[in-house]
């Protein structure tokens, strides 16, 4: 199985799917707060010229005063001049993937044949004001990256740039949604085509709720509902893709006899990490050497990040090799994809958007009883909430947890292990949705299965319709690979 090449690079995990962990290609400098019209442009990693614009919107939508700043576009046309008047609209995930960056992955789209792509940096990531946070020091010091995932220290500085060019109150889900709404009317489109992965999924269900006059047909690929405060379930959803994972391995003959004591060697490694421990990790931009003491968070989420993509058939592995004293694969590999993740996210997005969205929503009680028996534990948690003591919160609609109830065509696409939106997620926001399709991908994580749902979305967009869509294929795709040596 391979993951939509957008999904993979979206996160996470805050919801991102990481799985081939390319960095994100340099965006380039804010557009400016002007609207240009859609003219021909190149992009990096395209040989072909496709059209670029930027569009000025009020920060505070609602004053209409004070500061306006520019919204990027990115549009990849139609290749058959037939084409349909309805483009896709596609959504990034984080929240903080300035989702323009995957033009170059969405050029060979086959969907392009009759329609526009467009791409929408939201607000605050890509080149539309970017909310970028740097956390781990420059140059990259492993010891802060080994500790908190947000550190708070970090994030007060981070806060107190931005704030000389963003209201970060002014930054959330349906501000965002509304700036998209007015983009697609200025480039003349009517009904349109979303499509969103991960926290894309949220945006999609928020611009379906407050502008449902202008949505053809949707696609949910890894799906986070409304009324899912974010990260409440991640440790949850973690734990329950790692038993999963194990009862595959324990199922793999191969893989139960090379590693037939797994689960209790998680538990032995996690109480060494706990202990304290040096590891000599290589550090991946200074290419030197570095000591660091992993945190029980840090090694926890990097089980989890792992199992984001096909790279959970290495974990057993990993952990094995901990066990028996080199630890360094596993926490070098921890934090990369800590690395990875800060790297496509503008951090301040997701801060503003979680601390205004989410955890103010989640109390310590229902913390504990969520997180009870997990490997993670309440750490995802409780480093958002410091985090949402010294970033501003902006206000949000009374309606924004209502599951959206629409008769749109939406397909919902769920992966059966996957470590961030479980399928329940998905079982949830589609039964508010009558006309729609709910798939099951079998051992799936936070993406799609390739060519295998990819032709699934081909039909469903093409017709608008959740009929007679052809999900044979689900039953041919491949078992887990695991490594066992190497």
């Amino acid at each position: 199985m391979t993951e939509s090449p957008v999904l993979r690079r979206a996160v996470l995990a805050l919801l991102l799917d990481i799985i081939a962990l390319p960095l994100r290609a340099q965006a380039g400098a804010p557009v400016e707060a002007a609207t240009t019209p859609p003219h021909p442009c190149k992009l990096p990693g395209l040989a072909e010229e496709v059209r670029c614009a930027s569009y000025a919107v009020w920060e505070d939508r609602e004053a209409k005063k004070g500061r306006k700043i520019g919204i990027n576009v990115v549009i990849l046309p139609a290749k058959r001049p037939d084409k349909a008047p309805d483009p896709i609209f596609f959504f990034g995930g984080g929240p903080g993937q300035g989702i323009a960056g995957e033009a170059a992955g969405l050029a060979e789209n086959p969907a392009r044949q009759k329609r526009d792509i467009v791409l929408v940096d939201q607000r605050g990531t890509g080149r539309s004001n970017p909310l970028d946070c740097e956390l781990w020091g420059h140059p990259l010091d492993l010891r802060k990256a080994a500790g908190d995932v947000f550190p708070v220290d970090a994030v007060r500085a981070c806060k107190e740039k931005l704030e000389k060019v963003a209201d970060l109150r002014l930054y959330t889900t349906p501000l965002a949604m509304d700036d998209v709404d007015e983009v697609r009317a200025w480039l003349g489109y009517g009904k349109v085509n979303l499509s969103g992965g991960s926290y894309g999924t949220r945006a999609a269900e928020v611009y379906l709720q407050r502008h449902p006059q202008s949505v053809r047909t949707v696609v949910l690929l890894a799906v986070a509902p409304l009324d899912e405060y974010l990260p409440l379930h991640h440790a949850y959803a973690g734990q329950r893709a790692l038993d999963h994972l194990l009862a595959e391995c324990a199922a793999d003959a191969a893989c139960h006899a090379a590693f037939p004591n797994v689960k209790q060697e998680i538990a032995a490694v996690m109480a060494r990490i706990d202990q304290g421990v040096t590891v000599t990790v290589n550090n991946p931009v200074t290419r030197e050497r570095q000591e660091v003491r992993p945190t029980h968070g840090l090694i926890a989420e990097g089980m989890r990040f792992l199992m984001y993509g096909q790279g959970g058939g290495a974990l057993p592995r990993q952990i094995h090799q901990a066990f028996e004293g080199n630890l360094a694969p596993l926490v070098q590999m921890s934090i990369e994809r800590r690395l990875e993740i800060d790297d496509i996210l503008a951090m301040g997005l997701l801060f503003s958007v979680t601390c205004a969205e989410d955890l103010p929503f989640i109390d310590d009680a229902t913390a504990a009883r969520e997180t009870k028996g997990t490997i993670l534990g309440d750490y995802r948690i409780r480093q958002q909430k410091e985090v949402c003591k010294v970033w501003p919160r902006g206000e949000i609609p009374a309606n924004l947890h209502t599951p959206v109830h629409s008769d749109v065509p939406v397909l919902l696409i769920a992966g059966e292990r996957d470590p961030v939106t479980p399928p329940e997620f998905a079982e949830r926001v589609a039964k508010h949705l009558p006309n729609s399709l709910l798939v099951l991908v079998p051992r799936g994580s936070h993406g799609g299965a390739g060519e295998c749902t990819d032709a699934m979305v081909r039909q469903f967009v093409a017709t608008a319709s959740v009929q007679g869509i052809d999900m044979s294929c689900l039953q041919k795709l491949p078992p887990t690979r695991f490594v066992t040596s190497g």
